[in-house]
Formats: C-alpha cells, sequence, structure tokens
C-alpha cells in the first residue's frame, strides 16, 4: 500500500504529524509524510521529525518513504511524530523543476524533433541539468530558448498536477499550449511562481549528447 504521499496533497505542506510504522537504526518511516523521496531525478527531502534531523527520503519499489536521520532514532514504532521540511530548499526545487519541464518543451521546438531527453535529469534548489540527444547544439539558439521560457513564466498561467486513477503512483505535469508530461516531482501551482530562469550550456556529457543547466536568476 505505501506510504500517504502528503506532498501530492499540498505541495506547500509543510509541516504535519504522523505515526511511526519502523525504526531501523538512522531509517525511519512514518504512516504519512510530506516529505518528498528522492526520484524522477528530483532530490529528497530535508527536513526535521521531532528534533531529530532528516538529511535523505528515499522511498522502494511500493512507495513505502523511509526517511534517513543524522543520528540513529529515538522513535518506536507507534511513536506520534512530527515532521517539518526545509520549505526553502524544496520551494526552489519545485521551481526548477516546472522550468526543467518548460525549457524541454522549448528544446524540442528551437532545436528540431531530433532533440530529444537522453536523461530524466537531475534537479535540486540549485539547479536542473538534463541531457539532451542532438546532432547540432549552438548558443544562440540556447538563448531563444532562454528568452521564450522567461516569456513564458513571465506570463503566467496555471501548472496542473493529478494522478491516473488507473496505474498507482503515476502523475502527469501541464501547462496550457503543451501536451501533459509524466512527473512525479513536485511543482508550484502557477508559471509565474518561477520567476526569471538562465539556461545554459553545460560541460558535454558525451558523444552526440548536449547539457543544459538552469538556474534562477
Amino acid at each position: 500500500m505505501g506510504t500517504e504521499t502528503l506532498f501530492w496533497k499540498d505541495s506547500y505542506m509543510k509541516e504535519f504529524e504522523a505515526r511511526v510504522v519502523s525504526v531501523n537504526g538512522k531509517e525511519v518511516a512514518l504512516d504519512r509524510t510530506c516529505f518528498f523521496p528522492q526520484g524522477g531525478g528530483q532530490v529528497g527531502d530535508t527536513g526535521f521529525l521531532n528534533d531529530v534531523r532528516v538529511v535523505d527520503t528515499r522511498k522502494d519499489a511500493e512507495y513505502n518513504i523511509t526517511h534517513f536521520l543524522e543520528n540513529d532514532a529515538q522513535f518506536k514504532v507507534g511513536d506520534a511524530a512530527r515532521g517539518g521540511i526545509d520549505w526553502e530548499k524544496r520551494y526552489r526545487t519545485m521551481r526548477l523543476h516546472s522550468a526543467a519541464h518548460v525549457v524541454y518543451y522549448l528544446m524540442i521546438d528551437v532545436f528540431g524533433e531530433g532533440c530529444r531527453l537522453a536523461s530524466s535529469g537531475i534537479v535540486n534548489e540549485k539547479k536542473d541539468i538534463t541531457d539532451y540527444l542532438t546532432e547540432s547544439f549552438d548558443r544562440e539558439r540556447l538563448a531563444v530558448v532562454e528568452s521564450r521560457a522567461n516569456e513564458l513564466i513571465k506570463k503566467g498561467g496555471e501548472i496542473r498536477t493529478w494522478s491516473d486513477e488507473s496505474k498507482s503512483n503515476y502523475r502527469y505535469w501541464e501547462v496550457d499550449g503543451f501536451p501533459k508530461m509524466p512527473c512525479g516531482g513536485t511543482h508550484p501551482k502557477r508559471l509565474e511562481e518561477i520567476g526569471e530562469i538562465i539556461v545554459v550550456r553545460g560541460k558535454k556529457p558525451g558523444a552526440g549528447k548536449e547539457r543544459v543547466e538552469i538556474t534562477l536568476k
């Protein structure tokens, strides 16, 4: 059945209360959590459970979510726990994650259909890093992608995320003007929340691939 995923019900939730369901040294699982577990390229949340620091969050195939603590847990199964995420880190990650989706669609539009994802990307509170398969790549067209992305973000609009009821833990991301995209990450509610972004060419990851890095201005 897995952990109840509060971060999908409300990606702006900062604190929550839950019950401990398992303890293994520095690893604690709860019946519900708003800590996002690492996945889909998005970094796992950090924060606190009671007064203990959470340094990472991961999930297994059944979506059982484990909180990795800085020190051995003083919890017992059945204990009440109050959690709080590092909100500034999460919010910047959310903004960059949605920015990466916008840039993806514009990369295809500007560089052509031959430009395809080579990886799902890595996004944290500092930057998004995504590798593309492409035969041609230049900074002038990348500048066009950045400009168009910032125009779209500034114009604003709703960012929609939802679960596919027919598939467990399968979710989508969508904004007006683009097709829906599978994504289980956390996102802001509106494009204008992203703010202005910078899109640059990163270190080349290998033959036939190009790296794009996105930061918040």
